[in-house]
């Protein structure tokens, strides 16, 4: 015969048993592996029909119900304890006008923590509103709000709360040098600043380098207004040498 031949060469016993080997972890790898992930899929289950026991409310609640904090958060229980979205929670109870911040946790094995942050008014804004102390304007009913006489007015044109809150501490500060009160802040549409202090007294400070007149003010009070001050009505600071003092009329005061 010409040409090469083509012969079959049996496996050893040795080299049959190595590759029935090979295929047997094969299988088994697989069959570990499904395990695995039925397992995990089990456990999924069964951790998500844990349901949320009980809900706890932790911090200074002084404005905010109680009842309506919970009516918030009941309708996101039925997903389960591990199916809690907590920011969704979170941001449900930051509608809450009075809610400054929520911490939502998980504490297990079945509670949820919420931690409330009330918010912290420092001024009565406009007719409606509150100021707290970042200057957002929140509105804590929504009829308005009853007037807190412990808290100044501050009011202004939209965007202005800021700028309106700095300078009215500003003020307050130099005011308080002389013992005197800073109870109402405004500014006008175009700009223009007028303070109410003691005794209703109205100082009109213009828009231009409203502090430098306050300063100015509070010179000429403490030189020749202050021993007379009940009888001041309307000090206008927008003259550029000096001041206009309007006086309380006899009886329009007291």
């Amino acid at each position: 015969m010409t040409g090469k031949e083509n012969r079959f060469k049996p496996s050893k016993p040795g080299e049959r048993s190595r590759e029935w080997g090979r295929i047997a972890n094969r299988l088994l790898l697989l069959v570990v592996a499904f395990a695995f992930v039925y397992g995990v899929e089990r456990l999924g289950q069964q951790l998500e029909a844990i349901p949320v026991e009980r809900v706890v409310f932790a911090g200074d609640l002084q404005r905010v119900s109680r009842d309506v904090l919970v009516e918030r958060v009941t309708g996101h229980l039925a997903v389960g304890y591990i199916g809690l979205d907590l920011a969704e929670i979170q941001s449900e109870l930051e509608q809450e006008p009075w809610v400054y911040r929520a911490i939502v946790e998980r504490v297990w094995p079945r509670e949820l923590k919420i931690t409330i942050v009330e918010e912290t008014p420092i001024a009565v804004w406009g007719r409606g509103g509150l100021l707290n102390h970042r200057g957002r304007i929140f509105l804590p009913e929504s009829g308005g709000t009853a007037r807190d006489d412990s808290l100044p007015l501050l009011d202004g044109p939209e965007g202005g709360a800021i700028e309106i809150m700095r300078q009215y501490r500003l003020m307050s500060q130099l005011l308080g040098d002389e013992k005197l009160e800073l109870k109402r802040l405004q500014m006008s549409e175009r700009g223009s600043w007028t303070a109410t202090i003691d005794n209703d007294v109205e100082l009109v400070l213009g828009r231009v380098e409203p502090l430098e007149k306050l300063r100015r003010f509070l010179w000429v009070y403490r030189q020749h207004l202050a021993a007379e001050f009940d009888r001041v009505k309307r000090v206008d600071t927008r003259y550029i040498n000096g001041l206009a003092v309007a006086w309380v009329e006899s009886g329009e005061k007291g």
